[in-house]
């Protein structure tokens, strides 16, 4: 087998300089001298008899030949980076430990419920948990440094087994003296020229593909005049009357300026998912994904997350389907 020319080290001293663009800082974050990543760098030019960095206005920069280094050398720390990750968790399934990742996008409550899961069956079981966003818990899960996750729906992957642990209805939040405020229900033909804030239609694309697919098959298409990246964000917008957006009950807190109606056709969701891989065959897995589907959904209701209207609390949503399995 041939032997590499650098080492490791030294891939992650190139990267840390590219990214500090400064010897001296570099050293400060590596924890090493400026003097031993000067050497370091001057010993891989050498050995590759190429300039990786040329210095511009007091900063270095890389080189063409050093940008095309970058890209392999990222690819080569990240692979190593991963392997230690997957190694870990193997380690840690044989000791009855599970890495368990979850969103921090999910409502509150659905958080303090994933914490408190713990497997009765299987008492030595602990489950050490990871908070990120839904795509880098996917990621893990897909990759094996994580066993497995809870994150917002939908997620497409066919490499993963997706199940439904919680649903809540989406309802039309309005700025107050909207035309719409009196309707007891809004429909989906009500919201037809409306202006609309998507929220999150970056991070979440899917997301926002379901609620368009909706409207359209009632023939509505949404006229979009901002997109909010949260929903804090989107309901300021409303409170602007810029104009009216689409949000889970449990997102909106009970202030002046805004008014909760439900959608008539209680269809649209948020949805909450646990996921492992589709190959995955550990009985403890099974059974961490078994207990989410009861105390998840159970936990939740009990709570109060049911409530779709927060501000009138005479209107309640239908009730939560049976959690299902989602197959991609």
């Amino acid at each position: 087998m041939r032997r590499p020319k650098v080492k490791l080290d030294n891939l992650v001293t190139f990267m840390t300089v590219s990214a500090k663009h400064n010897i001296d800082d570099a050293a400060d974050e590596l924890g090493l001298s400026a003097s031993g990543v000067r050497k370091q760098l001057e010993n891989m030019e050498i050995t590759f008899g190429i300039r990786l960095f040329e210095s511009k206005r007091g900063s270095l920069v890389l080189t063409e030949d050093g940008e095309y280094f970058f890209r392999d050398a990222k690819i080569a720390v990240d692979q190593a980076l991963l392997a230690e990750e997957q190694l870990v968790a193997r380690q840690a399934m044989k000791s009855h430990r599970l890495i368990v990742g979850h969103s921090t996008n999910l409502p509150p409550r659905v958080i303090t419920a994933i914490s408190r899961i713990h497997i009765e069956s299987t008492p030595r079981v602990h489950i050490e948990h990871r908070s990120g966003l839904t795509s880098t818990t996917v990621q893990g899960v897909i990759e094996g440094s994580l066993h497995a996750g809870f994150g917002v729906l939908p997620i497409h992957s066919p490499k993963l087994l997706i199940q439904t642990v919680f649903e809540e209805p989406l309802v039309v939040c309005l700025p107050t003296g909207h035309r719409l405020a009196t309707k007891p229900a809004i429909s989906p033909q009500d919201l037809e020229d409306e202006p609309m804030i998507a929220v999150s239609r970056r991070p979440w694309p899917e997301r926002f593909r379901e609620i368009e697919d909706h409207l359209a098959g009632f023939g509505v298409v949404p006229r979009i005049v901002a997109d909010a990246y949260s929903s804090p964000e989107a309901l300021a917008y409303v409170e602007q009357k810029v104009g009216l957006c689409l949000l889970a009950g449990t997102l909106i807190p009970d202030r002046l300026g805004l008014i909760v109606k439900p959608l008539s056709t209680h269809v649209l969701m948020r949805r909450c998912g646990v996921f492992v891989r589709e190959d995955s065959r550990s009985p403890l897995l099974q059974k961490l994904v078994e207990i989410s589907l009861l105390r998840l959904n159970c936990s939740c209701i009990k709570q109060g997350t049911a409530s779709v209207l927060p501000r009138d609390h005479s209107q309640k949503a239908d009730g939560y389907p049976n959690p299902r399995r989602e197959r991609n």
